[in-house]
């Protein structure tokens, strides 16, 4: 079995939800105080949870007026006042680090996470991959990184692992659901049976409630998609199939959608990450993750 040597980060969308300021920088590059206190962009946070667990080269699926700006801020081209300071010397030098193993694919025009990832097939070159989106954050309850927590469970079962949370019936619109059956050994992994893209409540209630998940006459619970995948290469056999044929799910084609008929065709786990998933793609849930990051970093006090 191949280790995980690859990330591949989608980022090719046009953050219309936090314009303008998308129009003055791309949201990729959008600050986050990290749990150092130094301010990062949002991809360096992402690269950076992908390099925890392992990752050799990252590859992100971007728009063409994405890579300059995004390859300038990867480099070590810094004030020399930068380098005089040894702390922020150091942190010019992560960049620099993270750029050399950066490479682009470009998604000009985007038609869904699953078109995103299949623009990155050259990248994969029939290596397992790891895949993040592009605008989603962790914060680990353990001191493995929620990727690192996948990569393990990936080594140890040897096939395709998705990472899991659980959502409420109300989310079922926004996320990816799966269904399958507790392991024996650990109540986090799951043999996994059926992925459904955002599926209806009535499809939900009826084929995709885990049990323990569901509390039943209480409220309906689900197992979603956390935000990463470790996934063979038998994916890009499946997104070339689906992009060539025209299968399509709510109108792009899914990532979701391939991944459903990898666990027909090999299986699948999916494994309940200890940590916490936050979003950035949107005004509200972006002050929630500042915050979040905020609390774990040295200057919490401003917070409270």
């Amino acid at each position: 079995m191949s280790k995980i040597q690859k990330a591949i980060i989608p980022i090719a969308g046009y953050g219309t939800r936090l314009f303008p300021a998308t129009k003055a920088v791309p949201k990729a590059l959008f600050p986050i105080i990290d749990k150092d206190g130094f301010a990062k962009p949002i991809i360096q946070l992402i690269i950076e949870e992908a390099l925890s667990a392992g990752v050799e080269e990252v590859c992100l699926v971007a728009q063409p007026h994405q890579v300059e700006p995004i390859t300038d801020y990867f480099s070590g081209d810094v004030p020399e006042a930068i380098r005089e300071k040894p702390e922020l010397a150091s942190q010019a030098d992560i960049l620099t680090e993270i750029g050399e193993r950066l490479q682009f694919a470009i998604q000009a025009d985007p038609q869904g996470f699953g078109h995103a990832i299949y623009c990155a097939q050259d990248f994969a070159a029939d290596d397992p991959v790891m895949i993040l989106l592009g605008d989603h954050l962790y914060i680990s309850e353990t001191e493995s990184s929620c990727a690192k927590q996948l990569v393990d469970v990936y080594e140890q079962v040897g096939q395709s692992v998705t990472s899991l949370d659980v959502c409420d019936e109300s989310e079922l619109s926004l996320n990816g659901i799966v269904h399958g059956e507790v392991s024996d050994e650990n109540l986090s992994l799951f043999k996994l049976a059926r992925i459904s893209e955002k599926p209806s409540v009535d499809f939900a209630r009826e084929h995709m409630q885990v049990e323990g998940v569901w509390d039943a006459g209480k409220t309906h619970k689900y197992l979603c998609h956390f935000g990463i995948d470790l996934l063979t290469p038998l994916l890009f056999d499946i997104l070339d199939y689906n992009y060539c044929n025209n299968i399509l799910t709510h109108g792009e084609i899914q990532l979701r959608d391939a991944m459903a008929e990898m666990v027909r065709q090999e299986g699948m786990y999916g494994f309940r990450v200890a940590g916490n998933r936050y979003d950035t793609g949107n005004p509200r849930e972006l002050l929630t993750t500042a915050h979040a990051f905020g609390l774990q970093g040295p200057y919490c006090d401003a917070l409270i």
